[in-house]
């Protein structure tokens, strides 16, 4: 089974509001490596569940400073009474930050080859948008 890579939940404040694309100033950091700060090193998570339909998925992001990622999904359902089932799924790569027309994306590639660049951006409560979903963040966390 395939997963798209990067639905990713971040919640991290380290960004601030400058703008993509503005002019940088006394060396301060450009907004892509100020992303790339943040997200180094970074374990981003991700949960999806219902109690009405007994599923639920866990899915993890582990961002190494040495520029590889791992992404595992975790998923499972049961059916009270009836069956259940789990699954898990990890791919593995290479990730960086790209700025795209003003935007700034993740660029990744698999190890298989794969590779897509998604949207990124910081979102009003705190958390990290990639590719349309919100992840959490743990700094630090990667272990990696």
């Amino acid at each position: 089974m395939r997963y798209v890579f990067l639905r990713v939940l971040l919640g991290f404040m380290v960004l601030g509001t400058q703008r993509v694309g503005a002019a940088q100033h006394n060396g301060a950091l450009s907004i892509t490596d100020q992303w790339l700060q943040g997200l180094s090193g970074a374990l981003l998570t991700y949960y999806s569940g219902s109690v009405i339909s007994n599923n639920s998925s866990l899915t993890t992001l582990r961002l190494c400073r040495n520029g590889r990622y791992s992404y595992e999904i975790e998923g499972s359902w049961s059916v009270p009474g009836q069956a259940g089932g789990a699954s898990a799924n990890r791919i593995m790569g290479r990730w960086e930050i790209r700025e795209i027309g003003g935007q700034v994306m993740l660029y990744y590639r698999t190890d298989a080859g794969e590779q897509a660049v998604v949207p990124l951006y910081l979102q009003n409560n705190g958390r990290v948008n990639i590719g349309g979903t919100a992840f959490a963040i743990q700094q630090g966390g990667a272990g990696c």
